[in-house]
């Protein structure tokens, strides 16, 4: 049996009864936590706005790009259009959904401050001899 050794490109031949390294488990804490270089490529979907901004911009893209091509029959230039119209319109997809994102977020946080402050003043001007409801 042979088998690729790391980062070697060559081929080294290791005899089948070899002991393997055992894989952990995934749930395991004794699991090296180092850092990933390309951990940023599967934390994209956490960004809020990220998925929705991408999605935008490679379909209008794409189609201005092919509409562009269709019409002019000229490669580099649908190229560019194309990746100048997913530029725009992903610098504008991302503006408006953040500016939803704040202000969502900071409704949020005005709903939450309103509600302790008037939940404060009620346990304060309840009577000791009124029923809680």
């Amino acid at each position: 049996e042979s088998r690729v050794c790391g980062h070697h490109s060559r081929r080294l031949a290791l005899p089948s009864d070899a002991p393997r390294p055992a894989m952990p488990a995934p749930d395991d804490p004794k699991k090296k936590k180092g850092l990933n270089p390309y951990g940023f490529l599967y934390t994209v979907e956490r960004i809020p706005c990220m998925r929705q901004t991408l999605l935008n911009a490679v379909g209008v893209g794409s189609a201005i790009g092919l509409h562009s091509f269709y019409r002019h029959r000229l490669q580099w230039a649908a190229l560019r259009t194309g990746i100048g119209a997913a530029c725009l319109v992903s610098m504008v997809s991302w503006g408006t959904c953040r500016i939803k994102f704040y202000t969502q977020k900071r409704r949020v946080h005005d709903i939450m401050t309103n509600q302790e402050k008037y939940s404060k003043a009620n346990i304060e001007t309840r009577n000791p001899g009124e029923d809680k409801r």
